[in-house]
């Protein structure tokens, strides 16, 4: 920055230490994710403050003026589009408090900028249903009271106004180990807070022109030994397992009577934005329900959903686990896999009301609801977005990805994957079209898992996956083709001549598209004249894994794999799932899917 001796700043230079800031922060986002074990150690504190602040220095160059007031809009505004985790939805809502604090400002003098930080404080704490003392909120309070101080000497340029903030937050941030019982087990800082203190060193380094005398006073060593012995404290639980988000669009939402709406919902509730926007953020075991409550408030969009579970399992992972397998949720896995697997879910929608596959709505509600509400489920791939966001979580842990995927044939879901993976340089990443669906999707993805734990190197896995998918098959009997043709994927013309001839077809995919495989004769006895059918399709010679989905019928799936086992075949191991949304929201309720794949 130049003239660094003045004491007003204007809204370039405020972007160009805000950017410096971040820029600070991502070379430090792995040891971030490294030492967050607040509010559970889920290892994404990093990756979170960092997606949620990156777009301000990525899609920026139109908006930046010499204005204070309208730099700061768009840095609030940014940020809180794209805030995610608590971290940064925390620091989203800092930005706009300190947004409300220079509205209007051509310049900013220090008096300005020190009630701005007094102002970003106060909103920050706001969000929160129960501050937590030492954590990003300690750090924030510290500054914004060495702040105040400050302003009574008047000799003070924007340099050493910064320099002195700084000194404070570091020294609150090492205050921090001693304050959280978590903090001083693991012998670390709080991950928040040092993200917090990151910005303020960055916008202090633009500022003095790349001196980094400051830095080496940062003291952020720890051992990680500790962090990971954190998974076997007895002390810990993770009481509601699933990290849940979504944005609300709407006119006069009064934020405080939502924060009390939801508090009911979980813990670790961040609730940041405007009276037309708001960010929530919350860890729960009901998303579904958080999601309705939000609805009454205005257009819920931007709804995320993680297992927080299965990330704290993750950075445990070592040897052979630095392999992650990613799926989305058009497959269909055994509760026993799902450990090993990371999920993108699908997204459907009855009419307005939205729901993400198997986490907002379960199964048996999905086909219920298909059965009795006149909007047929609407299925939307995943987006690149969502995959970028996997996928930088992974990298923080992993250094190989194989992310196996819908057939490219009948969904988008491949193509979103192979773009999301462009974006992420740090871990090599393998997008593998399946060929298939469902169960079919699902034994590759299980297949892969065995791989992994046989101790197979990534490119071994990814050949013999590729191999393996032209041994693996899948046969789906919808109960009613009324679904099929309203989800558009067959003519209304098959529904009229299969009902007229009373015939049942039997739709499999065959290089990666979903055709007519077969037919069965008559409406009775589907079970039976399935597995007649099947048992011909397969070879007695060979080995089968066999698994059979099904929409909301348990009994008939049940029926078919005992009559399959009881036939001339040589199955090796065998397992009964419900059908997931992807393909169920074509196939309807009471229809039954197999799945074979040989065993070399």
């Amino acid at each position: 920055m130049n003239n660094i001796q003045k004491k007003e700043i204007n809204g370039n230079l405020l972007y160009t230490g805000i950017s410096a800031g971040i820029r600070n922060l991502l070379e430090y986002q792995d040891k971030l994710d490294e030492i967050n074990v607040f509010p559970v150690p889920d290892g994404d504190t990093g990756t979170n403050m960092c997606f949620t602040l990156l777009p301000i220095i990525e899609d920026s160059k139109i908006e930046i003026t010499d204005s204070v007031d309208v730099t700061a809009n768009f840095i609030a505004d940014t940020a809180l589009d794209s805030a995610r985790g608590n971290s940064g939805t925390i620091i989203a809502q800092f930005f706009h408090g300190m947004r409300k604090a220079l509205s209007g400002l051509e310049v900013a003098n220090i008096n300005d900028f020190s009630n701005a930080l007094k102002v970003g404080y106060k909103s920050a704490n706001d969000s929160l249903l129960n501050p937590e003392e030492g954590t990003i909120i300690t750090v924030m309070r510290d500054v914004s009271n060495i702040a105040q101080d400050l302003i009574e000497n008047e000799n003070l340029d924007f340099v050493t106004f910064l320099n002195k903030c700084y000194k404070e937050a570091e020294q609150s941030l090492q205050r921090t180990k001693t304050i959280l019982k978590i903090l001083q087990k693991t012998d670390v800082v709080d991950a928040g807070a040092l993200g917090f203190v990151l910005l303020i060193q960055g916008v202090l380094n633009s500022l003095q022109k790349g001196s980094k005398i400051q830095s080496t006073h940062l003291d952020i060593s720890y051992k990680l030994e500790k962090v990971e012995a954190l998974k076997r404290d007895i002390d810990f639980t993770i009481h509601n397992k699933f990290c849940t988000e979504c944005s609300i669009s709407g006119n006069n939402i009064n934020k405080n009577e939502l924060k009390q709406l939801i508090k009911h919902c979980g813990d670790s509730m961040v609730l940041a934005g405007t009276s037309s926007k708001v960010k929530v953020h919350i860890h729960t075991n009901d998303p579904g329900k958080l999601f309705q409550i939000c609805e009454a408030y205005g257009k819920v969009i931007d709804r995320k959903v993680d297992d927080m579970t299965k990330q704290e399992n993750s950075i445990h992972h070592e040897g052979a686990s630095s392999i992650a397998i990613v799926v989305d949720s058009g497959a269909d896995i055994p509760e026993e896999y799902l450990s090993d697997i990371q999920i993108v879910p699908v997204r459907y929608s009855f009419g307005t009301q939205q729901h993400i596959d198997r986490v907002t709505q379960s199964s048996k509600d999905f086909y219920r609801q298909m059965q009795t509400d006149s909007n047929h489920p609407k299925t939307s791939q995943p987006t690149p977005g969502d995959f970028r966001k996997t996928y930088n979580f992974i990298s923080s842990h992993y250094n190989n990805v194989i992310s196996i995927h819908l057939s490219k044939k009948v969904s988008g879901t491949y193509q979103s994957a192979v773009n999301a993976s462009k974006k992420i340089k740090k871990i090599n990443i393998k997008i593998i079209d399946s060929y298939t669906a469902s169960v079919g999707l699902g034994l590759l993805a299980m297949y892969a898992v065995d791989l992994k734990q046989e101790g197979k190197s990534y490119q071994e896995i990814i050949k013999l996956v590729n191999k393996k998918r032209d041994k693996t098959h899948v046969y789906l009997v919808p109960d009613d083709l009324s679904y099929i043709v309203k989800g558009g994927r067959a003519p209304s013309k098959v529904k009229t001549i299969a009902n007229l001839f009373r015939l049942r077809p039997v739709l499999g995919t065959k290089k990666g598209q979903l055709k007519a495989r077969g037919v069965l004769y008559g409406k009775s006895n589907t079970v039976a004249k399935l597995s007649q059918y099947l048992v011909k399709k397969l070879d007695s010679e060979k080995k089968y894994r066999l698994m059979i989905s099904h929409s909301n019928c348990k009994d008939k799936g049940n029926r078919l794999l005992n009559r399959l086992l009881n036939c001339d075949l040589n199955i090796e191991n065998h397992y009964l799932i419900e059908l997931g949304g992807a393909l169920g929201a074509h196939a309807g309720p009471n229809s039954v899917v197999a799945g074979f794949q040989e065993i070399d």
